[in-house]
This record gives C-alpha cells, structure tokens and sequence, in this order.
C-alpha cells in the first residue's frame, strides 16, 4: 500500500514498529514498557478512562491534510509519572498526569494550549493576542482539541522527572535518522522547539531544515526560506511555573513573532 493511501496514524506506527526495534537491538529495553508512541494528536471520540480523559483515533489524517496552517511541538521525553505511553491520546483537559490537578493550573499543560492558540492564530494572518488578552481556559482548551497539532518526544524512551541535555542531545543524535523521518512526516508550517537550551532547534536545522535562519538576536523566531517554515525555539512549558513569567515570556516570543511578520508577510498562511 502506498503512503499515499495511509493515514498518518499508520504511518507513525510503521515507523515505531522500525524504531522499537532498533531501540531493543541497541538498548535492550521492552517495547511494550518503555516505548511511549506519539505524533498527530487524536480527534476522535473522549474517552474518561481512571479519572483522566483520553482521545480515540478519528479524522485527524484528513483534518491536517486540509489545515491551512500546521503545528509540531517538539518535546524532550515523557516519564512514568505522565501515565501515558502514547502521547496521541493527549487532550486539554484531565490527562494522566499521576495527580489530581486539572490541566488548566498545570503548567505544561497551560503553556502549551497558550503558545498553541497564539502561534497558529498569528501565522494564520489574525491577531498576535497580548497576554493580558489571551483566551479564557474554555476557549483555549477547545482550540488544543480540535487543531492541526501534532506533539512527537524528541526522545522516545520513557524517562523520569529531568533529562540533562547531554543525554538528549546524545539519544537525538543516535536516533537522528528515524526522528528525522518523523518530524518530515508532517511536513509542518510551524515548528514549536521546547526546551533543551537550542539543542532541539540545533537537531531541525542539522537534519531537516539545513537553511534555517534566525530572525533577530531575540533569537526566538527561525525561519527557512526553501520551506517557508517558521521555527519556534522557546523554554521547557514547565519553566515558567508563576503566572508573571508565563506572561513575561510570551510577550517576548510574540513580540519577536510579530515583528518577523512584519518583516516576512509571506510566511502568513491565509485561509482557504
């Protein structure tokens, strides 16, 4: 059957057949334990499962394929307390997070619904929303829920609380090829980088992007003038824990998108 024909779903999951087993070659660690699947997020049915809301897989082959504008958050790793070994189950509200707090006063959770909603509403040519103006936690839990996002570990084996950057960079590097493959699978407009001190944004521009250009010496905002994508390289969604410095680096993100639209109207990806 040809990819063509495939939904991203099997796609991903072909891929993670090739990759689970590379990791048991090299690792010698259990697929089925320490392998946490994830990619383009569900858009299928809720499902309440122990307390904690999950997605079914539905038709989020098709709605990504006829988004106008596409979003990859790149992420470090998930860990054992997440509960979650495949990421495309995600949604904004309960998640498996080994806690009773709702998604909205988490974080992780709060800083990524956010840059989600803000970044995919700006390079589709609307508002860049000031913080102080930003949605509501109804709207943007709606938004992370039905658009074209994707979310891929950079690392797919499941780790703890941290993960030092030398270790990421190092498993990055030892599996280039097959994360390589999947973040060209998406073929996304907007790469969001989380974390790593540049080390994910470093790994884009080396093994996908190799134009890649930064925008200002805010050094937020990347670009690729071969693709027209816009790269993101920002903080872990955790490292801003206070709402002050939630509201402080966002406004420096977006300032720095704003400015580079400004600059690069044609990046904007206008609606059909």
């Amino acid at each position: 059957m040809s990819d063509s024909v495939l939904t991203l779903k099997e796609r991903e999951d072909e891929l993670f057949v090739r990759w689970m087993q590379a990791y048991k070659l090299a690792e010698g660690i259990n697929p089925d334990t320490d392998f946490a699947c994830d990619g383009l997020l569900y858009r299928g049915a809720y499902e309440l499962k122990g307390g904690c809301w999950e997605r079914r897989p539905g038709n989020e082959t098709e709605l990504w394929k006829n988004a106008s504008c596409r979003l990859l958050i790149l992420t470090k790793d998930t860990t054992r307390a997440s509960g979650m070994d495949d990421i495309r189950i995600e949604t904004a509200r309960k998640n498996h997070t080994g806690t009773e707090v709702f998604a909205a006063t988490t974080p992780f959770h709060r800083n990524l619904t956010l840059w989600s909603y803000a970044l995919l509403n700006a390079m589709l040519g609307g508002e860049v929303v000031p913080y102080d103006s930003t949605p509501d936690w109804d709207v943007l839990c709606e938004h992370y829920a039905t658009a074209p996002i994707a979310r891929v570990n950079c690392k797919k084996l499941i780790g703890v609380s941290t993960i030092q950057d030398a270790d990421l960079e190092s498993h990055m590097e030892r599996y280039a090829h097959f994360l390589r493959e999947q973040v060209a699978l998406y073929d996304s407009d907007i790469i969001l980088c989380c974390g790593g001190h540049g080390i994910i944004k470093d790994f884009v521009k080396q093994h996908y992007l190799p134009d890649l250009q930064c925008f200002s010496s805010d050094e937020w905002v990347y670009y690729s003038p071969s693709t027209r994508k816009v790269i993101i390289d920002s903080y872990h969604p955790t490292y801003a824990k206070s709402f002050k410095k939630m509201g402080l680096y966002y406004t420096q993100m977006m300032n720095d998108v704003k400015a580079f639209i400004v600059e690069h109207p044609e990046y904007i990806r206008h609606t059909t």
